[in-house]
Formats: structure tokens, C-alpha cells, sequence
């Protein structure tokens, strides 16, 4: 794989050197004492910092190959769900095949979690975990690099300008997929580039395109006859970074201009998500993607099909699309809830209510596009 050097994930005999960095890592450490321990943190910081380094010190100096890295990482993961969501739960798993070449196709809400849930999942069931497809727009900051490729994370290169660069990167891309699923390794992209910000979730034919490149000799069903295209969805009762979304949202149908990241706004993203309540967290896996399409388009939509069905629409998704609707309106007092109240939906509503009324209608809408979606596919 020489010629995957720069996009290719870190191998076993490059783990304690970076696992050296990260150790250093200003960045890394600010994350683990928010995450490990925020309420030190608040108060004295500099002790707070010196207990992380601690504790990366502890976990991660006896780790020397990727392996031993995830399931370390795992404990660390766990902890996460365990603090962060109302519980996680998944479905499909136990009928996958590893032993077939197979790419996860996944909707995409979250930078850093969509496909470490999957692989969280993957490893509880004693299935091997996949590699991960990420932009290159993510490796704009060396630790979180770093980490990705630790963690079996990949470069797409989409920043590259020009048709003959631009033609190269996704050749390049598409071939390492194939010499990663020829060597037995299970691969997960987005079904399109970016977050699906707006929550409508559709599957880029592009993205079909790029994958069948490596496989162009035997033509587009030389893909679908050589790998398992398995759909791969993944619901959020809650996100913790829709205000962000809706205020990006929001910025672009204003000025009618493309959206402009801050320095590290995806990595602060990242830690959003990791840290933030996340409520119920739902992921299926769909069957394989029959071998009956003839073009990127079909398959596109038979992937939207299983995706949006298998979506788990939870009260914030409803509560939502019935704002929308018009029959009710936001920032009205709290309702008076059951007996058992549902404690997701409730902060939902003030998240609503605390929300600029202008970013409003986006922070809803990303919820109740899930809804929408269904509708437009099923007419339900």
C-alpha cells in the first residue's frame, strides 16, 4: 500500500510515537478534562491538566498496535454512552458477514460519532472494526489527525482543485477501498460529503461513482457483484450541536453565500458531540444492496429507502415536524406533561424556547426533516 501513504491509517509499529504526541497534545488534554473532569476544570484548571496528562499516561503507555488502541478507547467510549445518551442501541449486527468485503453507507449527523458508534458496536458484537472515510478538511489539526488515523481513520482528499487532481484523488480513494476490502477490512463513508446540517438525508450518486472507479474494468456492476453496500442508519434523539447547525443554517440563506468555518470549528464540533446529552441513540444496518441496479442513481435510492426507513423517528422528530406544521408554536410556555415525563423532549423545548427566534425554524427543521423525508419517499 505504498501508494497510500498520505491517506492511509497509521500502522501498529507508528502507534507509540503518536500516541506520544497526543499525550502532549494541548488540544487532546483540553478535551480529556472536559470530558473526564469538567468540574475540576471549571475551577482549577492547571490541576485539572495535570490530571489528565495523568490519566492519558495511565491508559495509553502500555498501548502498541491500533488494536490495543480501540479497545482501550472503547472503555472510554462506553463511559460516554454511559454519561451522555439515555441509552444506545443497535440492531442488524449479528447477520452481518465480516468476512465479505462490505461498505457501510451512513447517513451522517455527527463529525466524529456516527461511525464510532458503528464501530463501537462492531467491537461488542467481536466483529473486527472498520476503517473510516474522512475529508481532508478534517485533518486541519495535527492531533485530531492524529487520533483519526489512529483509529482507523482515512484521508478523502476533496479540497484538491482542477478536473485531472480532483479525477486523481477520488481514483486514489476509491482504490484504496478495494485494497482495504480485498485485505478482509470492512470500510464506513458518509452517504454524501458533509453532515446532513438540514437532516434531510439523501445519498449523494456521486458518491456511488467514486466507489465504482477501482472496480471501472468490470464496469458499475463489477461493484455491486464484488461488495456488500450495506445502508447503515443512525438516529439522535437529540444533537448536540444543532444550535451551531441552525446558526450556520440560518448564515447561509441570509447572505446567499457559502459558510466560512472559524479556525478549529470542526474539532470543536467533535468535542461538542462527544461531550454534549445526546438522548436515545438508535443504529440499524439494512440487508446488502441488491445486484439488480444499473447506474449510481438507482442504487442512491435504493440506499435512501433503507436508510430512512430504518431511521428510528423519536418525540423530539415529531414534536418538531408538528411546529412546522402549524400546530403549535415555538417558545410557548412549558406543556404540562404525563406522569412520566419525557425528559429529552422537555429539553428539547427549552432549547427551543432559549434559541434566537431567527435560528428557530432551522433548529426545528433538522428534526422534523427526518419526518419529511419518510413522507417524501413512502408517503407516510
Amino acid at each position: 500500500m505504498g501508494q497510500f501513504e498520505d491517506i492511509r491509517p497509521y500502522h501498529d509499529h507508528e502507534v507509540r510515537e503518536v500516541l506520544s504526541r497526543l499525550q502532549s497534545s494541548p488540544d487532546i488534554v483540553d478535551a480529556v478534562v472536559k470530558f473526564q473532569f469538567p468540574r475540576i476544570g471549571r475551577v482549577v484548571a492547571p490541576l485539572a491538566r495535570i490530571l489528565a496528562r495523568s490519566r492519558l499516561k495511565l491508559h495509553f503507555d502500555d498501548i502498541d498496535s491500533v488494536a490495543a488502541f480501540q479497545d482501550r478507547l472503547s472503555q472510554y467510549f462506553g463511559h460516554m454512552v454511559n454519561t451522555t445518551t439515555d441509552g444506545f442501541s443497535y440492531k442488524g449486527l449479528k447477520t452481518n458477514d465480516a468476512t465479505s468485503p462490505t461498505i457501510f453507507i451512513s447517513n451522517h449527523r455527527d463529525i466524529a460519532l456516527d461511525s464510532a458508534f458503528l464501530n463501537y458496536a462492531l467491537y461488542s458484537e467481536g466483529q473486527p472494526t472498520a476503517r473510516v472515510a474522512i475529508g481532508d478538511n478534517l485533518f486541519t489539526n495535527d492531533s485530531a489527525s492524529d487520533f483519526m488515523r489512529l483509529n482507523k481513520g482515512f484521508v478523502v482528499k476533496r479540497s484538491v482543485t482542477g478536473r485531472k487532481a480532483m479525477y486523481e484523488a477520488l481514483q486514489r480513494t476509491s482504490s484504496f477501498i478495494r485494497a482495504s476490502l480485498e485485505s478482509g477490512v470492512q470500510v464506513w463513508i458518509a452517504q454524501r460529503a458533509g453532515r446532513a446540517k438540514d437532516g434531510f438525508d439523501r445519498t449523494d450518486p456521486a458518491l456511488l461513482k467514486m466507489l465504482a472507479l477501482a472496480w471501472r474494468d468490470e464496469g458499475f456492476q463489477g461493484l455491486l457483484q464484488a461488495v456488500r453496500l450495506v445502508p447503515v442508519s443512525i438516529s439522535y434523539e437529540l444533537d448536540p450541536c444543532d444550535l451551531a447547525k441552525a446558526r450556520e443554517l440560518y448564515e447561509v440563506q441570509t447572505s446567499g453565500e457559502p459558510y466560512i468555518k472559524a479556525p478549529d470549528e470542526d474539532l470543536m464540533s467533535m468535542i461538542a458531540g462527544v461531550t454534549g446529552q445526546k438522548g436515545r441513540v438508535q443504529l440499524t444496518l439494512g440487508t446488502p444492496v441488491a445486484a439488480e441496479y444499473d447506474t449510481p442513481e438507482g442504487v442512491s435510492f435504493a440506499i435512501d429507502q433503507q436508510i430512512v426507513k430504518n431511521l428510528t423517528v423519536f418525540p423530539t422528530h415529531e414534536w418538531a415536524w408538528n411546529q412546522l406544521a402549524g400546530e403549535a408554536q415555538v417558545g410557548i410556555a412549558p406543556t404540562v406533561s404525563e406522569p412520566a415525563i419525557n425528559t429529552r423532549l422537555e429539553a428539547f423545548k427549552q432549547r427551543c424556547r432559549q434559541a434566537p427566534e431567527h435560528h428557530r425554524p432551522f433548529l426545528l427543521l433538522q428534526y422534523a426533516n427526518l419526518m419529511r423525508n419518510r413522507e417524501a419517499l413512502f408517503g407516510e
